[in-house]
């Protein structure tokens, strides 16, 4: 029996341990992620007291979705598996932003399957509407239209015009008044995002969850994150985070 094969059957049959071997691997490439993944153990009871959902790998919300939610996922990538989540377990609609090109095929795929519920939108949210570069990275799944950005900084990119839309804009471009929950993944582009956001802006949007890319953008730390975040807090929000980069604001 050749070493493929036999990985392949171990795998089959044992998917906890294929699991708990690929965590292995990714603690030893990424020892960081160990310390997220702590801290989200620890603080998942306090979350389930507080009548929020942890869905893996780092989803958070509040659980008061449902069929008639509008649900506006950014960053959303190839896979869309947020908006798929949301659309599985309560119906709801969902649009899945994301300029990249590279990501268009799949994202086109999942509108034919979803029956109407998710649309892609090809779009980026920054700070700016209207024409931006973005910079699509060859290797990885997320590009960026900060050039500091990991991925585009170590990594190979090419780069193209895309439509932004800043999120004081987004509700009316959407045409939706409310927006149920508004998942933020724009690697780097959230710190500037909320620079300058007030009370009204925020309105249209029962939750925020947000991830922050202090640890990608070198010139970003972990204190640009907090400002944000207790700039959104004294915007009327409550705010909570399993794993320090990932955070839910909500009503």
């Amino acid at each position: 029996m050749t070493g493929p094969s036999l990985r392949r059957r171990i795998a089959e049959r044992y998917p906890g341990l294929r699991r708990l071997v690929s965590k292995i691997v990714l603690y030893v490439r990424i020892p960081y992620a160990l310390v997220m993944d702590t801290k989200t153990w620890l603080r998942l009871p306090a979350a389930r007291r507080r009548g929020l959902v942890f869905h893996p790998p780092n989803f958070l919300y509040k659980d008061d979705i449902g069929d008639s939610s509008a649900v506006v996922d950014v960053g959303c990538g190839y896979e869309a598996d947020f908006s798929v989540h949301m659309i599985n377990t309560y119906g709801a609609d969902a649009i899945g932003i994301d300029p990249t090109e590279k990501h268009a095929r799949p994202l086109r795929e999942l509108e034919k399957k979803s029956n109407g519920k998710f649309k892609h939108k090809k779009w980026l949210i920054s700070k700016e509407s209207g024409k931006v570069t973005f910079y699509e990275s060859i290797e990885n799944e997320s590009g960026s239209i900060d050039q500091e950005h990991i991925n585009i900084r170590k990594g190979t990119s090419h780069a193209y015009e895309v439509e932004s839309v800043n999120l004081n804009d987004l509700p009316s471009h959407l045409n939706l008044k409310e927006i149920s929950i508004l998942k933020l993944d724009i690697e780097g582009a959230e710190f500037d995002l909320f620079r300058e956001l007030d009370s009204i802006n925020l309105e249209p949007f029962r939750q925020l969850y947000i991830e922050f890319h202090h640890r990608s953008v070198k010139r970003y730390s972990k204190k640009d994150t907090l400002r944000v975040v207790r700039s959104i807090r004294d915007k009327g929000f409550k705010v909570f985070s399993l794993d320090d980069i990932n955070f839910l604001c909500y009503h």
